[in-house]
């Protein structure tokens, strides 16, 4: 569906921030996702990483 090489779009991105600012747990879930994938920031994540880390942010 995505492009693995395509950069996190800036509306994910806003997403993404959105949810961290709603709770704690939300940025230890990016953090350690993000630290899984060997990335140094959110910014880093592809389209398709970035969707999966929306899905686990909202799935919880």
């Amino acid at each position: 569906m995505y492009n693995k090489n395509e950069n996190i779009t800036k509306k994910q991105l806003s997403f993404v921030n959105d949810l961290i600012k709603r709770g704690e747990e939300n940025q230890k879930i990016v953090d350690d996702y993000v630290k899984s994938l060997k990335k140094g920031s959110i910014e880093e994540l592809s389209k398709k990483e970035a969707s999966s880390l929306l899905d686990k942010l909202l799935k919880k």
